[in-house]
């Protein structure tokens, strides 16, 4: 009965305005992925990167197909930050966000995955958008959008499962390839000496005691590894957010230009108490709206409309 009224859930809807905050920042990511230029190493394509790695050469390496996507982006996702175009604008933005990542992914000799959540979120939002663009288009027409439950508990709960095997499999994945002693401690001193901001407070903590950056290092496992208690209601999803933005800053903080910030908010926004927050505000708004209405004062008075 639990499992039947919990998947129940899954499809109720709540005012949007939670999942239209989230689609903006999405959108601002999607703007900022077409702003970044591309990067074409050049040498032979030792290993498949992505699932269009079938792709001919020509069209992997072409700089034309590149920069065309990336117009298409840009036009798809201002198209539907204004609303306009639902039937194919949230579609596009989120297959030519793919496609971008993809070829810069197939273009590089180590690229890091600092856009597959905001990849992964933008489509899950896209499905919104596409699923209920009747409803939301209609709703904009009149004038209703924000007074109307329009959005999908399934695509905060999807998002939130992401997220949760996203850095649990990362975790898993650390373990597998150097085993335990992935968290030596030594290793991150040797990373931050090659590739870090040394004068950082975080680089300069891990670098004075193997000891203490073994401590990091192993706590920073632990939060990934264990990410997946996220799925398990609002608390474990709260301590899980603030341990990887605990991760995320020390990681940000020393590792500057590592692009970790998009996951960082995401995190923050999914993880966090943002959206009962969020959702609880949007019904006080509309509840105190319609008491202020005309027609809610004359049924108070005993008028009927």
């Amino acid at each position: 009965m639990r499992m039947k009224r919990l998947c129940k859930g899954w499809f109720d809807c709540t005012y949007p305005d939670f999942g239209q905050m989230t689609v903006w920042i999405l959108i601002s990511f999607a703007i900022c992925l077409a702003i970044l230029g591309p990067s074409h190493q050049t040498g032979l394509r030792a290993d498949s990167a992505t699932l269009i790695s079938f792709f001919p050469e020509q069209i992997l390496s072409s700089l034309y197909v590149y920069q065309a996507l990336r117009v298409l982006l840009v036009v798809a996702a201002i198209g539907w930050a204004l609303k306009r175009g639902l039937a194919w604008t949230p579609a596009t933005t989120s297959v030519c966000f793919m496609l971008i990542w993809a070829l810069r992914m197939e273009n590089v000799a180590n690229g890091a995955h600092i856009f597959h959540v905001a990849n992964m979120l933008i489509f899950l939002h896209a499905a919104w958008f596409h699923l209920y663009r009747v409803e939301i288009v209609a709703a904009c027409q009149a004038g209703t959008f924000w007074q109307l439950k329009l959005y999908p508990r399934w695509v905060f709960y999807l998002a939130v499962f992401y997220l949760g095997i996203f850095h649990a499999w990362a975790g898993v994945t650390k373990i597998s390839t150097s085993g335990l002693d992935w968290g030596n401690g030594l290793s991150l001193q040797l990373w931050i000496y090659l590739w870090g901001w040394q004068a950082s407070p975080f680089a300069q903590l891990a670098l004075a005691n193997r000891l203490i950056a073994q401590l990091l290092q192993t706590g920073a496992l632990v939060i990934e590894t264990f990410s997946f208690l996220c799925w398990f209601g609002r608390w474990p999803r709260t301590l899980v957010g603030l341990g990887l933005l605990g991760f995320y800053t020390g990681v940000l903080g020393t590792f500057v230009d590592y692009g970790f910030h998009f996951n960082a908010i995401l995190v923050a926004l999914f993880l966090l108490p943002f959206e009962p927050w969020i959702s609880g505000r949007a019904m006080k708004r509309v509840t105190s709206s319609d008491h202020k209405s005309p027609e809610s004062v004359l049924q108070k008075d005993g008028v009927a409309t």
